[in-house]
């Protein structure tokens, strides 16, 4: 299994990456390592369907938690230099925080319309990555655009309603076994009188490590600036795991905690993929 098809949630996925800026992982993608991994180990071409679920709990700077259940699917096509994603979860979301961006419902200063539980379909989302020759010191680099387009249910507070987009940049390094990578992005966020968004950078860094057999573990450090004035920076630290079962079907599966009123205080979530 190559480093950089364990993605996805995702942050999840992409990931989302790498880790996206300001959401709990509602749009169900799983926190992944760089785009950047070696490209020596992508078979020429291939088609991946992956789906799973995610759950996260915070209280985002309200007085109740917020509950959040992302059940995704996502298509890709994969190339030795690029990857094209598009996938969309279905939320089921249950407290006051909003979710509008790719991770986290935020607090602080904005909420819901509603505080009810509510149900349906997620915005979608678009992305494309290049992924350059690795250079003669071993480094890999990685560039990333994504599209967020605001699909979900505005009123319910399944998103924002308005288009996001995202830039970012990889690099990784491998060390035998294990591969130390880093991350560092910028979204530009829409606007509108009921979501009054920021834009912001946002960074992620850790590492992976290969254990005998098809399996690798990992540990990655993700930080973003506010979504919203008087909001904190999100922060959060993920473990995962990434499994082969064999040369069609591979399993992920990560933990994270969070460590501000911007972050989830926990969550949990799962990716079962199959490699065409």
């Amino acid at each position: 299994m190559s480093f950089h098809t364990f993605h996805t949630i995702c942050r999840r996925g992409w990931r989302c990456l790498l880790m996206l800026p300001g959401l709990a992982f509602a749009d169900g993608e799983s926190p992944s390592p760089p785009a950047s991994a070696p490209v020596s180990a992508l078979p020429s071409a291939q088609i991946v369907i992956s789906g799973g679920f995610d759950y996260s709990r915070g209280d985002y700077g309200f007085a109740t938690d917020t509950e959040v259940l992302a059940v995704p699917l996502n298509l890709s096509y994969e190339t030795e230099t690029w990857t094209f994603r598009v996938s969309q979860p279905w939320l089921r979301i249950k407290g006051p925080a909003g979710v509008v961006v790719t991770r986290a419902p935020f607090g602080s200063t904005a909420a819901r319309p509603v505080s009810s539980t509510e149900s349906g379909m997620g915005d979608i989302m678009a992305g494309a990555t290049y992924r350059f020759s690795p250079s003669v010191d071993g480094f890999n680099v990685a560039l990333t655009g994504r599209v967020k387009f605001g699909t979900a249910d505005e009123a319910e507070g399944l998103g924002s309603g308005e288009t996001d987009y995202y830039t970012q940049i990889d690099f990784s390094r491998a060390f035998g076994a294990t591969v130390p990578f880093f991350s560092a992005g910028y979204r530009f966020l829409g606007r509108s009188n009921l979501y009054p968004l920021r834009d912001g950078a946002y960074l992620s860094g850790g590492v992976i490590r290969r254990l005998s057999g098809p399996t690798q573990i990992g540990l990655a450090v993700d930080w973003r600036q506010q979504v919203v004035d008087g909001g904190d920076h999100g922060c959060e630290v993920t473990g995962f795991v990434m499994h082969r079962l064999d040369e069609r079907w591979s399993l992920q599966g990560y933990a994270l905690a969070g460590l501000t009123d911007a972050s989830p205080d926990v969550g949990f979530g799962g990716l079962l993929s199959y490699h065409f």
